[in-house]
């Protein structure tokens, strides 16, 4: 860790003292590039105007307003949701903040906390081929503060407060939040206090970022895991830092970052007994990052990085990655645009790990584009499926990589402006699929590679927007997803609970200045009760205040986020803001 550290140190100094800090600066002509074509090329945004006017509860739930994703949630405001694009269960897909993967090599479980409030989050990006989630955050200002207070039912009670500030040329924000409920049914009692430092300096070619992130969570976790102890109760911390220095030069930029990542979980089987059954697990992630990306639009990219888990069940352990990887950014020729990657991570103890991202457009006519992905993963196991051992669940040292292919093509529309129109076929090869699988109930859930697995399936989007009318938007999106696998276990615990159908509905209103969004969710699980829910946020402007009143479920529907677990029930939460 020291030896990681003090290298970028050294680099970081490097390169700004082989610069100037005075002189004559000759710009480059600015180019403005106009692309009659309105989607982003790869991902789905959720950006922040979206975000603000969403009924959610924590930036962890957005997500889940994206017909491709499932959050399989065990209690609202993220407190734990397992996260499955495509079908893919929560071990396999990459969530990142500003670029750094966070996953938890404990268990996925923990890999979508985000210590952060959704006042900090500019937008979070969906990659779905690259089954990759991505949280970026606000740029610090100079100035300006925000003040919420809300509360609702099952004696919610929130606190918020963001501050902008600058020391000298480094612009500061601070964030505080501190959430606390009863909770919805017994044993889902929670509190949850988050804290969150960003400053950055920006002097012509030169910048320099830091992040800190905090949260903490103490929770009733009734069912969580087992429903035969519903009183369970967990506590989780996890400190997030992240350093970075960028560096624009002639001929390339380059962009160094160093990252650490601490969680901890204390997990109590029994509440109110807790020498009955209690687990201890403290792990890290830490590593360092860096990024050259060439005048020609060539980049490489050099990652180093460190797994390390101690624990009162899983023992302790430790793996180290190293990756390499070189690219061609978006190109055009003619009426083609183009982009690629490809690399190896040597990932010990398993050896060279191959990863290749394609895509390619084709403009049909200045609205209408045709495009190809294909995208070559891997994930290696969790520490939880190797070594994890109970009379219920059973870990396996010996398991192997997770290989997936994925294929997508689809064609993108805008006839008009106000119209977006989209549609993806999609096909996910994957090997070595690992999973907790049984023959009998009476058995334990044992990790193994089940063998392949083919997942297929399509996406349709559209929206159309209406400014300045009382109905604004309407957006519909809709997921058809099939998996067939080949495999001889008879019971699956995760991979084989997935949606097969779902859509999701999004209405915006605008009546006397008050801004409604109102969002249907329908789901047809594979092997649970299909079931529809509707979310409802109305706010509204006073000046430099907004009143804002949300519920989530409002029709209060019963159902199942997985087997023997039931889904969220209605909340409401009336909220007002100040900004100065």
């Amino acid at each position: 860790m020291k030896c990681i550290i003090n290298i970028i140190i050294i680099f970081i100094l490097f390169l700004y003292c082989t610069e100037s800090f005075s002189g004559n600066i000759e710009l480059e002509p600015i180019i403005i590039k106009k692309y009659n074509f309105l989607f982003d090329r790869n991902s789905h945004y959720f950006r922040k105007n979206q975000i603000t006017n969403l009924p959610v509860f924590s930036p962890e739930e957005i997500p889940g307003f994206f017909s491709a994703i499932e959050l399989k949630k065990r209690a609202p405001f993220g407190i734990q949701q397992d996260l499955s694009i495509r079908g893919s269960i929560f071990e396999d897909n990459s969530v990142q903040i500003e670029g750094i993967k966070i996953n938890d090599p404990q268990t996925g479980h923990f890999s979508l906390e985000i210590p952060f409030s959704a006042i900090d989050i500019e937008q979070i990006g969906i990659n779905k081929n690259k089954q990759q989630l991505n949280y970026q955050l606000k740029q610090p200002k100079e100035k300006g503060t925000l003040i919420a207070s809300s509360f609702g039912q099952h004696a919610l009670w929130e606190n918020l407060l963001s501050t902008n500030f600058s020391l000298g040329k480094i612009k500061n924000r601070v964030s505080v939040e501190h959430k606390i409920s009863s909770g919805a049914r017994p044993d889902t009692d929670f509190e949850i206090y988050n804290f969150s430092w960003h400053s950055l300096w920006k002097n012509y070619n030169k910048e320099a970022e830091f992040i800190f992130g905090s949260t903490k969570r103490d929770f009733g976790a009734n069912s969580f895991y087992a429903k035969s102890f519903p009183q369970e109760e967990e506590h989780i911390t996890q400190r997030f830092f992240l350093a970075r220095a960028t560096l624009k030069k002639e001929l390339f930029d380059i962009k160094s970052t160093a990252y650490l990542r601490r969680h901890t979980d204390e997990f109590i089987l029994k509440r109110h007994e807790p020498s009955f059954y209690t687990n201890f697990h403290t792990t890290y992630i830490y590593g360092a990052k860096n990024e050259v990306v060439f005048k020609n639009d060539l980049f490489l990219n050099l990652n180093l990085r460190k797994e390390k888990i101690t624990s009162t069940n899983l023992g302790d352990h430790s793996r180290i990655s190293k990756g390499f990887s070189i690219g061609l950014k978006e190109k055009e020729f003619g009426k083609f645009i183009y982009q690629g990657s490809a690399g190896f991570d040597y990932y010990k103890p398993w050896g060279y790990l191959k990863n290749i991202n394609l895509n390619l457009r084709y403009r049909l006519s200045q609205n209408l584009l045709i495009d190809f992905s294909y995208n070559r993963l891997w994930r290696v196991p969790s520490f939880t499926e190797l070594y994890y051992n109970s009379p219920s669940n059973v870990g396996n040292s010996s398991l192997d990589v997770q290989d997936s292919d994925n294929y997508q093509i689809g064609l993108k529309h805008t006839p008009i402006k106000a119209i977006k129109l989209s549609f993806d076929l999609f096909l996910r090869k994957q090997l070595n699929t690992i999973d907790w699988v049984k023959d009998q109930s009476a058995d334990p859930w044992e990790a193994k590679n089940i063998g392949s697995l083919e997942a297929r399936g399509f996406d349709f989007y559209g929206e159309l927007k209406l400014e300045n009318r009382f109905f604004k938007n309407f957006g519909i999106g809709y997921t058809y997803l099939d998996l067939d696998k080949d495999n001889n276990f008879n019971l699956s615990k995760y991979v084989f609970d997935y949606n097969r159908h779902k859509i999701i509905a999004n209405f915006c209103f605008d009546f006397f200045g008050i801004n409604s969004n109102l969002i249907i969710n329908f789901s047809k699980p594979i092997s649970r009760d299909k079931y529809t829910t509707v979310d409802l946020k109305l706010s509204k402007q006073f000046s430099n205040f907004k009143l804002s009143l949300e519920g989530i479920n409002i029709f209060n529907q019963d159902y199942q986020e997985k087997i023997d677990i039931e889904g969220t029930s209605r909340w409401y939460r009336a909220s007002l803001t100040y900004n100065f």
